[in-house]
């Protein structure tokens, strides 16, 4: 028989790690981005979809956005997070296949894998909602 106490751990411990997930995808990108990628390479991808005018402000806030992320998903998980997440992340899909269509192709498909990450703020949103109609939140956390 399934022990509900050892499904709930095992659910609380899946939640965790998908949080801290999350949370390294977003310091990583911003990290990278801020330090190791050739800035001058990512303004350009920036003008390219369409943000020419104070490209720098641009990248500066899209990197802070992402440490602000990450640092929220590791201290301060919500639904309204989990959703404001999957919609940022739908309209940067959005807007680079539109601007940039090659990374539609690309062969490590950067616009696809996004549908993983989707997938992990899906399981969030739906853990968080689980969590606060039915189950004690203290139990779970």
């Amino acid at each position: 028989m399934n022990n509900p106490d050892i499904n709930i751990q095992k659910l609380r411990h899946v939640y965790s790690v998908l949080r801290l997930i999350i949370a390294f995808i977003w310091i990583w990108s911003a990290l990278v981005s801020w330090l190791i990628f050739p800035q001058e390479d990512s303004l350009g991808l920036l003008r390219q979809v369409g943000l020419v005018d104070h490209t720098q402000l641009w990248f500066s806030a899209s990197c802070l956005l992402d440490v602000v992320l990450g640092a929220l998903t590791l201290f301060y998980p919500s639904k309204l997070l989990w959703r404001a997440q999957i919609v940022l992340i739908l309209f940067y899909s959005v807007v680079v296949a539109i601007g940039l269509p090659a990374f539609l192709v690309h062969p490590f498909a950067p616009i696809v894998k996004n549908l993983a990450v989707l997938g992990c703020l899906y399981h969030l949103l739906i853990f968080d909602d689980c969590r606060t109609q039915s189950l004690n939140p203290k139990r779970m956390v």
